[in-house]
C-alpha cells in the first residue's frame, strides 16, 4: 500500500470521527482492531466495542474536528503516525483546542492497531 493510500485512510477514519458517522470509522479497521488510548489506559478491541464507545461518546452534545494533520509514514512497516489539531466545542459555548498524536497500524489493508495519545481529559472512554 502507498504512503497516500495510507494517510487517506487515516483522514477518513477523522472525517468519519468528525462527522459521527461509525460505519466510515470502521471501514478503515479490520475486525479485530486493538483501539487504545495510550496516555489513559483505556482499550477496547473489534468493531463491536468500538462503534459503541463512538456512539457512547456522541451522545454528548456538541462537536469536534480533527485537522493540520501532519503524517509520518513507514510504508514497510504498515505504519502512519499522525499528529494533528483537534477542536472540540462543547454544548455550553466552550471551546477547547488540543495538539494530539495517533499511530495507526495496518493488518493487511485495514488498520489492525490504533494508539492514541492525547493531551488532557480522555472522550475516548469504553462504553459501560
Amino acid at each position: 500500500m502507498t504512503g497516500v493510500n495510507m494517510a487517506a485512510m487515516v483522514e477518513t477514519y477523522f472525517r468519519g470521527v468528525d462527522l459521527r458517522d461509525g460505519a466510515m470509522i470502521l471501514s478503515v479497521m479490520a475486525p479485530d482492531c486493538r483501539f487504545h488510548v495510550e496516555t489513559h489506559g483505556d482499550e477496547v478491541t473489534g468493531h463491536a466495542a468500538i462503534g459503541a464507545m463512538f456512539n457512547h461518546i456522541w451522545e454528548n452534545p456538541g462537536s469536534v474536528a480533527h485537522d493540520a494533520f501532519i503524517h509520518t509514514i513507514d510504508t514497510a512497516a504498515g505504519r502512519v503516525a499522525s499528529q494533528f489539531r483537534v477542536t472540540y466545542h462543547r454544548a455550553d459555548g466552550s471551546v477547547v483546542v488540543k495538539s494530539n498524536a495517533n499511530v495507526f497500524t495496518l493488518n493487511g489493508p485495514l488498520f489492525g492497531d490504533v494508539a492514541v495519545y492525547m493531551a488532557g481529559e480522555n472522550r475516548l472512554k469504553p462504553a459501560p
